[in-house]
């Protein structure tokens, strides 16, 4: 445990595994996880003279029981809540805690909390199997008690009901309800460090059928480049509206240029002028 390796470990390895019984094996210096220990977000509270009454635009039960600092984790509609996770969230707070020792004081001083669509089979499995015990604080909001830190189950789909809160009802079932909510994740897809954030993560593409399913193409013509909206469409929504001659312009102008005189001479004459711009052809 932590970063230094004296003389004394290297001795400590070698009597293991001189005197050790036959059926053991031993490892030193082993990592314990293919990727470093990771929190989807740390909250750091730092009250001021009048902040206590400041109201919370979203999750607003939550922010009044947290303490000085709080590891979030997030599971999503697609990645859910999975077997063990708890273990992990727990290991994580235990690492902050022993690591910010000059900055925290008691153990009340550090909670976690549980962000999620809906509490799940797997996780009350795991709660059971740590001796924890269930509070209902009412509204989707829990608490897991019994373990050394305070922590907090968030269900994303009750509160976002309880609270009237379209955006949680995007997290807690990935639908938006409301034209407000579509809008707001138009701004954020179309927001360039946000979108490039985004774009290579698994799930990217479920966000776009989500924004692209109720809201008006012109509503977002604003914030996303039209190769974006395209690559979130299937090929049917795509053609959608689209006359037979309009579909031509569709093909690429090697294809074009494939087509007969006589047909490309049929079709309306703004249609025409576009394909003669392209290859080069008179018509």
């Amino acid at each position: 445990m932590g970063s230094t390796r004296t003389a004394w470990h290297v001795l400590l390895t070698t009597l293991l595994r001189q005197r050790r019984p036959r059926h053991f094996q031993i490892h030193s210096e082993v990592p314990l996880s293919a990727e470093p220990p990771r929190a989807d977000h740390l909250l750091l509270r730092n009250d001021a003279p009048g902040d206590a009454r400041e109201p919370a635009g979203t999750l607003r039960r939550l922010w009044p029981l947290l303490p000085r600092e709080t590891i979030v984790e997030f599971k999503s509609v697609r990645r859910t809540y999975r077997s063990r996770d708890l273990d992990w969230l727990w290991g994580y707070i235990s690492l902050h805690y022993a690591g910010a020792a000059r900055r925290l004081g008691p153990r009340a001083d550090l909670a976690g909390v549980v962000l999620l669509p809906s509490r799940t089979r797997s996780l009350d499995a795991d709660a059971a199997a740590l001796g924890l015990v269930w509070l209902d604080l009412a509204g989707g909001y829990w608490q897991l008690q019994g373990g050394a830190f305070a922590l907090y189950v968030v269900e994303l789909a009750t509160v976002a009901e309880d609270e009237d809160d379209d955006l949680l009802h995007l997290l807690g079932h990935g639908e938006a309800r409301t034209v407000e909510a579509r809008r707001w994740l138009a701004e954020q897809i179309g927001a360039e460090e946000i979108a490039m954030a985004m774009r290579e993560l698994e799930g990217f593409d479920e966000v776009l059928r989500t924004l692209l399913k109720k809201l008006p193409i012109e509503a977002l013509l604003p914030a996303l480049p039209v190769e974006e909206l395209l690559a979130g469409m299937p090929p049917e929504q795509r053609l959608a509206g689209l006359t037979p001659e309009q579909r031509i312009l569709l093909m690429p102008d090697e294809a074009l240029r494939l087509l007969p005189d006589d047909y490309l001479r049929s079709l309306p004459e703004d249609i025409r002028a576009q394909i003669r711009a392209r290859i080069g052809r008179p018509l």
